[in-house]
C-alpha cells in the first residue's frame, strides 16, 4: 500500500439503502485502509445462528431489529474496522447515535433506478417488496446521517476512491 490510512484508527461505518453497495465497497475499502471488514448482516447471522429471512419469519421486523441492535453493540466493541451496516440499521433504536460515538458514518447513495436494477425481483431480501416506499421514507434520514458519497452507476473501485476522498 502507499501508507495511506485515510480513516484514521477508528475506521468507518458505511450506511445507505439496501443494494447500494455497502458490502462490496466496504470490502475493498477495508483492504485499502488495512482494516478488518465487518458486515453487520453477517455478524447478526453468526450471533443468532439463523438467517436474516428466518429471523424475519420467526419474529417479524422487530425481532430482527433487536438482534441487529445486539450485534451492533458487539461489533462496535471490536475496535477499528470498516463496517457495512444493514439498510435500516440507522433508523432503529439509538443505533445512529451509538455509531457516531465510535465511527465516522459515510452514507452511500445511488438513484432509485440503480437500486431497483440491483434488487431485481427482491433477491430474497426481507422488505424488498416494499423497497421503493422504504427508500422514499428513509431518504431524508439517510442523507442526514453522515457524509454522503454518491456511488451512482460507478464501479466499486471508483466508489472506494470517492469514500477515501471524503475520509482524507
Amino acid at each position: 500500500m502507499d501508507g495511506v490510512r485515510e480513516a484514521g484508527p477508528a475506521g468507518v461505518a458505511l450506511a445507505g439503502f439496501m443494494a447500494v453497495g455497502k458490502s462490496t465497497i466496504g470490502r475493498r475499502l477495508a483492504v485499502r485502509l488495512e482494516l478488518p471488514f465487518v458486515d453487520l448482516d453477517e455478524a447478526i447471522v453468526a450471533q443468532e445462528g439463523r438467517s436474516i429471512p428466518d429471523l424475519f419469519a420467526d419474529g417479524g421486523e422487530l425481532a430482527f431489529r433487536e438482534a441487529e441492535r445486539r450485534a451492533l453493540g458487539t461489533v462496535l466493541a471490536g475496535g477499528p474496522q470498516v463496517l457495512a451496516l444493514g439498510g435500516g440499521t440507522i433508523h432503529h433504536f439509538d443505533n445512529l447515535e451509538r455509531l457516531r460515538a465510535v465511527l465516522p458514518v459515510v452514507v452511500l447513495d445511488a438513484p432509485w433506478s440503480v437500486i431497483a436494477a440491483r434488487l431485481g425481483h427482491g433477491s430474497g431480501r426481507p422488505l424488498a417488496g416494499e423497497a421503493r416506499a422504504l427508500w422514499e421514507a428513509r431518504r431524508a434520514v439517510d442523507l442526514a446521517a453522515g457524509t454522503v458519497v454518491d456511488v451512482g452507476h460507478d464501479p466499486p473501485d471508483v466508489a472506494v476512491e470517492r469514500v477515501l476522498a471524503v475520509l482524507a
